[in-house]
């Protein structure tokens, strides 16, 4: 409980940082902690000004009795979703409400989005979109035309979308790029030594070719730590500063994250040569990767 309660802390304490340094648009889902980030989040918007702010949650996982998780994107969990991440978001509105890694080749043209136009009207969301598991799917939304807002993966090493997405998507189309540190395989600390992943941490349970790409090919972008903010910042710069990009979404669960991740914004845009040079040295991502 000790240790819940300070991660409750930190947590808080870099949302009230971020918020007071600026940053807008808090990305969250309702099975994050089931339930335990968007009370959090709430809790510490509570005393700001929602209309400067742009929260995005995600529904469509839940747990059965005995904690097994399943998928559940019916129109009765939607309604029922949206009433719960009110409630602990403390917000009267959603700004955008996103299907959260529904299977790649989930029905988009059959399914009725009446639900989803009715909250809309109810001003309980203002838009709706998908959080894609892959690019292949995310390219699937897109072709149905299904909602306005894609997040999927884009990082200095899984580039897919520059390839793939970004020449589909029409402009009212919003673009937020999620994994942008690699599931935090882009970091310092990593370019020196091997991972030891918590039993917890499903990063543990990668397979190990996969593990072994994300390492080898960071380290084949150490000239990125000689940067200001190193390998990790320059990372983000590369997301953030993407033309294509409307959103970016790092970690931010303690004051420190969020410092790194203002530190992007500061710097601006990576040198077009640096740039360049990011392609060259990591041009794509492994074969069974590839589609």
């Amino acid at each position: 409980m000790k240790i819940r309660r300070l991660v409750k802390k930190l947590a808080t304490a870099g949302l009230t940082l971020a918020i007071d340094s600026g940053i807008q648009f808090f990305d969250t889902a309702d099975a994050y902690g089931w339930g335990r980030a968007e009370e959090i989040l709430g809790k510490a918007i509570k005393h700001y000004p929602k209309d400067k702010l742009r929260i995005c949650t995600k529904f469509g996982n839940r747990q059965d009795h005995q904690g097994c998780s399943y998928q559940d994107f019916s129109s009765p969990w939607l309604e029922q979703s949206v009433t719960n991440s009110l409630k602990r978001l403390k917000v009267d509105c959603i700004d955008i409400l996103l299907f959260h890694s529904p299977p790649d080749d989930f029905d988009w043209n059959g399914y009725d989005v009446s639900i989803l136009t009715g909250l809309i009207q109810k001003g309980y969301i203002k838009q709706y979109g998908v959080s894609s598991k892959t690019v292949k799917g995310a390219l699937k939304v897109v072709e149905y035309s299904f909602g306005n807002v894609i997040e999927a993966i884009f990082n200095i090493l899984d580039r897919r979308a520059e390839e793939f997405l970004f020449n589909h998507l029409n402009p009212a189309y919003q673009f937020i790029a999620r994994v942008p540190l690699a599931s935090g395989f882009l970091s310092h600390k990593y370019l020196h030594q091997q991972p030891n992943f918590a039993d917890n941490d499903w990063r543990r349970y990668l397979p190990a070719r996969d593990q072994q790409w994300l390492l080898n090919s960071s380290r084949k972008l150490d000239f990125l730590d000689k940067l200001p903010g190193g390998i990790t910042v320059s990372a983000l710069r590369y997301v953030l500063h993407h033309p294509q990009v409307e959103v970016v979404i790092p970690g931010m669960r303690n004051p420190s994250q969020v410092t790194t991740n203002l530190q992007a914004v500061e710097l601006g845009a990576l040198d077009p040569i640096i740039i360049e040079k990011i392609q060259d040295s990591v041009p794509d991502v492994p074969v069974h990767w590839q589609f």
